[in-house]
């Protein structure tokens, strides 16, 4: 993999709005991955070496949050929640099966495709749950296979399934009387 200068620049600039230059971690290791697909040693050596930390501590993130990988993966990845509600849902069956008709065994890459198995998608009470690049999908059913394939297919020619940058800003309101957001 190469860092670019273009990466390394916007990386200057996202320590430069942290009082501790390690506070821009996450959002170093989004931008290399928004950019180059995945993290390979280099990823790593380059974003330790930036915030003047051991390789260990990234490697650490890298493996613990999932939407950061070590491999490329394919166009459309697709994760399918096996976790307690979704698996009694039957997401685990709706996994194997669209591996089975996308020709792409689950927790591998073929083609345009990567599907894995993930765990909660956070989504537990419309299980079972699938997610595409950025897209959610709840309740669905491996009787909706061949459904849920020529729905991808279509948002993917439209366009509609390109991943979102982890610096766009939210879409919609703020709630200000929120829990969330008073913290």
């Amino acid at each position: 993999m190469k860092i670019t200068p273009e990466i390394e620049k916007k990386c200057d600039e996202l320590m430069g709005q942290y009082p501790k230059k390690k506070s821009a971690a996450m959002m170093m290791m989004h931008l290399i991955q928004e950019k180059c697909g995945y993290f390979d040693d280099e990823a790593i050596l380059f974003v330790a070496g930036k915030l003047g930390v051991e390789p260990i501590e990234i490697y650490g993130m890298l493996t613990f949050y999932p939407m950061f990988t070590q491999k490329p993966r394919g166009r459309i990845h697709i994760k399918v929640c096996r976790t307690l509600s979704c698996a009694l849902a039957g997401s685990v069956e709706f996994g194997r099966e669209l591996a089975e008709k996308l020709n792409c065994p689950v927790g591998s890459t073929s083609g345009i495709y990567t599907i894995e198995f993930v765990e909660c998608l956070g989504n537990c009470a419309k299980a079972a749950n699938v997610q595409v690049n950025d897209r959610l999908f709840e309740g669905v059913s491996r009787e909706g296979v061949e459904d849920f394939i020529t729905k991808i297919k279509t948002l993917d020619a439209s366009g509609d399934l390109e991943p979102k940058s982890a610096f766009d800003k939210p879409q919609g309101g703020i709630d200000v009387n929120s829990p969330a957001y008073k913290g």
